[in-house]
């Protein structure tokens, strides 16, 4: 059985591949998302998250997550929150010639985040600053010759954690009686865990939709920029996300 999944492994690589030769990549992201208000200023919040790539071809991870956010005065919200990340790894040769066959990973996420915002005419602009760390418990899956396919001990991933800062620009426009709000955003992210470096960027534009005071969706399209080559290629979205808040 070990050598049968070895074998359809490599031909779903192969024949995911074929469009994935350019730099760019697409994928399609979703989420559904509750708010709930405690008292004046603190909501909670829960989210769950579908994230897809090369080319819609694969799932890229789900997620969970969890937090509170504060309003400490009418231009600075403070908030915290968990999420729980369960990645999907592709099919890997290693350096020593040897194949692990694709695998699911799992990942704890903290983030903590202010957000400044001032308003102008009918513009927001508005600055948030989050500090995000990453934990990858460690992980043993399976591992194959590259040779002939036998079986051998199981790889290792080693446990690591991960800091980064992720600084993000939004300008939101309120149209006079419309139920949508258009809105553009670049997020710069540092990686703090090697040295202060930039990682990565990402442009959006999109617009929310408020049906209601308790239903709210955001549509949106975004393209993120790796600064490193072994980061993946650079990547396409089309994304919604549906919230509801009581």
């Amino acid at each position: 059985m070990g050598k049968i999944r070895v074998w359809v492994s490599l031909l779903m690589l192969l024949c995911c591949a074929v469009p994935g030769k350019s730099e760019n990549d697409f994928g399609i992201w979703g989420g559904i998302g509750v708010e709930k208000k405690i008292v004046k200023g603190l909501d909670f919040n829960v989210e769950g998250e579908f994230r897809s790539r090369n080319d819609v071809c694969t799932v890229d991870r789900w997620s969970g997550s969890a937090g509170l956010s504060y309003s400490v005065c009418p231009w600075l919200k403070a908030a915290v929150d968990y999420t729980f990340l369960y990645s999907y790894e592709p099919l890997e040769y290693t350096k020593a010639g040897n194949i692990v066959p694709e695998y699911w990973l799992m990942r704890h996420r903290f983030n903590v985040a202010f957000t400044g915002k001032c308003d102008w005419k009918r513009f927001t602009f508005s600055l948030r600053e989050r500090w995000q760390y990453t934990y990858r418990p460690q992980h043993e899956t399976e591992k194959y010759d590259g040779r002939n396919g036998n079986r051998k001990e199981d790889e290792v991933i080693k446990g690591k954690g991960r800091n980064n800062l992720r600084s993000r620009l939004k300008v939101e426009y309120d149209i006079p009686k419309c139920k949508f709000t258009p809105y553009v955003s670049c997020e710069l992210t540092h990686n703090l865990h090697d040295g202060f470096y930039y990682e990565k960027t990402r442009c959006m534009a999109g617009t929310e939709w408020k049906m209601s005071k308790k239903h709210r969706f955001d549509f949106y399209y975004l393209y993120q920029v790796q600064n490193h080559s072994d980061d993946g290629p650079d990547l396409h979205v089309l994304g919604a996300k549906y919230t509801f808040k009581f």
